[in-house]
């Protein structure tokens, strides 16, 4: 007996083990028809609680829009930056819908219509709590004018074309020929490049000497302006280097001057030249 105890207590009495087989569930394959049924119940109430959640949010938009509208409702244009463009033509520009708010409103959109006004060079559009639409300018600046044998154009620095010149209009700014004006308007680069190196090297001669330079692009690697009754010939750019060394020997120039007109001739990389033109009488 005692021995049988001690045999059990230490486990080495055989057998029969307990039954270890583990749950294994069926396959998807096997599933019943009442559980197909449940899952199609289970999709079909999903489906009807989204249908219904987007009816109750466009009734709460039909009921809730027009307050939420009220608070971003645009009272105040806010139109900054003009000198010569007036705020009329800007609000015509941006062509804002009477109901329009702040979040309805697309600023891309809104510079984008600013911006196509000739005057105005690019337009920032912003929106402040709690009414405000923020319109900031920054208009094109007048810096030469481009003269043909029938009209003359005002250009920006950019050599864009503003506007066309009445006849009796006569800014005080640089004047540029040798440009065809229909061919810049029509986005032609190689004009539009030639128009800006023009202005560019009239602002030079501007800062330098009195009088109003007047420079021709008609070969742009070799442009000629008349200044004060000089005549300067330019090589290939850049011109701030040609007209430096003209700098330098300007004051043994007028030193030298005589009464005549002067042929200063920029285009050679070591020297500058100039030669004297007696005035006719």
């Amino acid at each position: 007996m005692l021995k049988r105890l001690a045999m059990t207590r230490f486990g080495r009495t055989k057998g029969p083990r307990p039954n270890m087989r583990r749950h294994i569930p069926r396959p998807a394959a096997s599933r019943g028809p009442v559980d197909r049924v449940r899952q199609t119940i289970r999709a079909t109430v999903r489906g009807v609680a989204l249908l219904l959640g987007v009816w109750v949010a466009v009734q709460f938009y039909g009921m809730a829009g027009p307050v939420v509208a009220g608070w971003f409702e645009i009272r105040e244009v806010r139109v900054t930056g003009l000198r010569t463009v007036t705020r009329d033509e800007v609000m015509d520009r941006l062509q804002l819908d009477a109901r329009a708010t702040l979040l309805s409103i697309s600023p891309n959109q809104l510079e984008a219509r600013a911006s196509a006004h000739p005057w105005i060079k690019s337009a920032s559009v912003s929106r402040l709590p709690l009414h405000v639409l923020s319109v900031e300018i920054a208009e094109r600046r007048p810096a030469a004018v481009l003269k043909t044998p029938s009209a003359g154009f005002l250009l920006d620095e950019e050599g864009v074309v503003l506007l066309a010149l009445a006849e009796q209009d006569r800014p005080e700014l640089p004047v540029v020929v040798g440009v065809d004006p229909k061919r810049l308007l029509l986005g032609d680069d190689r004009l539009r490049h030639a128009a800006q190196s023009g202005i560019r090297l009239a602002g030079l001669l501007a800062q330098s000497l009195d009088g109003r330079p007047e420079v021709d692009m008609s070969d742009p690697e070799h442009a000629v302006a008349y200044v004060q009754g000089m005549r300067f010939q330019f090589g290939p750019l850049p011109f701030d280097e040609q007209w430096e060394r003209y700098r330098a020997v300007e004051p043994v120039r007028r030193t030298g001057a005589g009464k005549g007109q002067s042929d200063i001739d920029l285009r050679f990389s070591d020297k500058v030249i100039v030669r004297e033109r007696e005035q006719l009488s």
